[in-house]
């Protein structure tokens, strides 16, 4: 009889332990926002911002932690072995979870089935930034000086297998032509070489490469969404510009350790919701050219299988791996 009624309790225990997870989150402690980046780049930047607007509305401190190295794969999978509790969230990128996982096979996490899928953010595009060292001025003289000089047109990217890496690869593949890649540590690294002597062009995020283009150190002459981006109103998309087929286009987005209760996640994402609807919020991510894209739950799940899908394709149609 003492067995039963302790196995019962325990199974009652249990049921109850979601509820009681979502009535007690998050008085148990401090949540923390892992980015796996270093500390100043944009998706830090984001995530700090979102760390800061879901403070007042969780009640409860919200933090951010930086756990960068090894493409992001490092803080992606800290907080996917972290305890489904809703303290460790993971500042996740296309990079981590839809883009390296398709060109590194052997993973330390799995895509989808190691995360809960709280929010997507924001999306964005790059832009197709050049050095006015390099005589071209256009997508179309881009690509001529490219076939007429192949292999000696230098790009950089802040890592093998990213998104400027694998858009690149991607642009290269459509158009036909042949460039060399120059990887970096980070896209603080690509902006000093493009500066320099060290490459010609690279795929860098609207707000990042609005400085530089608005001083003249880089001539922008593409943007890799579906639409012009409005940072950029008068700077062509590719389909635009005469390259039919390619588009590059970012996520940014909050996930959590797969077997996170159901009423936590959706406490986040009810938050998140009601912070992306804050004028202060939207004003903010509108000056610095993020598009807020929110995408939640089984719907974000989705979308990243897909993504996920797309770069594998072009991973297999541009022979990118990363070997181990």
């Amino acid at each position: 009889m003492r067995r039963l009624l302790a196995a019962a309790t325990a199974a009652l225990a249990a049921a109850m332990s979601p509820v009681v997870a979502a009535q007690e989150y998050p008085k148990a402690g401090v949540v923390k926002i892992i980015v796996p980046f270093l500390p100043g780049a944009g998706n830090d930047l984001l995530g700090r911002l979102t760390a800061e607007h879901l403070t007042p509305r969780l009640g409860q401190t919200v933090i951010v932690e930086n756990k960068a190295g090894a493409g992001s794969m490092i803080g992606i999978d800290f907080v996917a072995k972290s305890k489904p509790d809703g303290y460790h969230l993971i500042w996740a990128a296309s990079d981590g979870i839809s883009i390296l996982p398709a060109v590194k096979q052997n993973m330390p996490y799995k895509v989808p089935d190691d995360f809960a899928y709280i929010a997507r953010i924001v999306q964005l595009p790059f832009v197709l930034a050049v050095s006015p060292r390099l005589p071209v001025k256009s997508v179309a003289e881009l690509i001529a000086y490219a076939k007429a000089n192949p292999g000696k047109i230098r790009y950089g990217t802040s890592g093998i297998g990213g998104a400027p890496h694998m858009g690149t690869a991607l642009m290269e593949k459509n158009a036909g032509i042949e460039m060399l890649h120059v990887p970096f540590a980070g896209i603080s690294a690509v902006i000093t070489a493009l500066r320099g002597d060290t490459i010609d062009i690279a795929l860098i995020t609207p707000p990042t490469v609005k400085p530089h283009t608005d001083s003249g150190a880089f001539r922008a002459i593409a943007t890799t969404g579906p639409v012009r981006h409005p940072l950029f109103p008068d700077t062509p998309t590719l389909e635009e510009a005469g390259l039919k087929n390619v588009q590059v286009v970012v996520w940014y987005g909050v996930l959590a350790p797969a077997a996170t209760p159901e009423p936590v996640l959706a406490r986040l994402r009810t938050e998140i919701a009601d912070m992306l609807k804050d004028p202060k919020v939207t004003s903010r991510l509108d000056t610095l050219g993020y598009q807020v894209s929110y995408l939640a739950g089984n719907d974000f799940r989705d979308y990243i299988v897909a993504d996920l899908e797309q770069w594998r394709k072009v991973a297999r149609e541009a022979n990118v791996k990363l070997v181990d």
